[in-house]
């Protein structure tokens, strides 16, 4: 499968280890029309970036590299973090409203709104191991705030990763994902989710997206498992938000629809 572009990379704003001119010019020499820098938020202890603002400097650095590039289409976006079971993200409006794509998933170690939430999902993951029923209570607590988030926030395109670090429900976050046009990630870094997940959610019907979470220059547009997991389980590419016949992000569903009203 020929893709439009990856729109899951990190640079050294947070923990990656590349620079974005490194990441834009790797996409470019793999042949993609179109490449995000989508650090993790703030407040993911060590992987974030130092602060909200930060993304305006990035979005600065795009505007220079751009122009040194001017037949791949750069993008500015974040990785936000899940805090808590309202599904509150560490990031605020004012710096969504700068992003092209806002992508949101859990992480560990990130900072919660409050101690009960912290123990619901950070501490409720470490205890998980425990047996059953501290497995249940964790599973519960992740797929609350997952879908709460997709809930309070239209501006999220991409759900990260499903699952990985944090077990969910993927029905039910699936459905989230599919009613409100949020796109189901197949990570090729993590290999995530597990094939039996990606099966559930394409009964349920979503749009994926195959990205590659690169951190490293040679990983952007490594997106071959992607396609493999894909042919493998035969899903229809139409449902694959960043097929190359499918066109750039403002074509996926959610893109395309507040370009209409805008």
């Amino acid at each position: 499968m020929n893709f439009f572009g990856d729109y899951h990379t990190h640079s050294r704003y947070s923990d990656g280890r590349q620079g974005i001119e490194n990441i834009v010019h790797a996409a470019f020499s793999k042949g993609l029309l179109e490449v995000a820098i989508t650090d993790h938020g703030p407040l993911a202890a060590v992987i974030g970036v130092k602060k909200q603002e930060s993304y305006l400097d990035i979005k600065e650095e795009i505007y220079q590299v751009q122009r040194k590039y001017p037949n791949i289409h750069i993008l500015l976006g974040a990785e936000a973090n899940i805090r808590d079971l309202d599904g509150t993200l560490d990031l605020d409006e004012e710096i969504m409203e700068e992003l092209d794509i806002l992508i949101a998933g859990l992480h560990p170690y990130t900072w919660p709104t409050s101690i009960k939430d912290g123990w619901s999902i950070m501490a409720g993951n470490s205890l998980r191991r425990l047996g059953p029923r501290f497995q249940k209570e964790a599973v519960k607590a992740n797929t609350r705030a997952i879908v709460a988030a997709l809930n309070r926030y239209p501006q999220i395109d991409i759900l990260s990763h499903p699952g990985l670090f944090f077990k969910v429900h993927i029905e039910e976050v699936a459905w989230a994902c599919k009613i409100r046009q949020v796109l189901f990630e197949i990570n090729c870094a993590h290999k995530y989710p597990p094939i039996s997940d990606i099966i559930e959610a394409n009964r349920v019907g979503v749009k994926f997206i195959i990205n590659s979470d690169a951190h490293f220059q040679e990983s952007v547009g490594n997106l071959d498992y992607g396609s493999w997991i894909a042919d493998k389980l035969g899903i229809n590419r139409n449902t694959i938000a960043n097929r190359r016949s499918g066109g750039g992000y403002k074509k996926w569903s959610k893109k395309a629809k507040d370009c209409a009203y805008s």
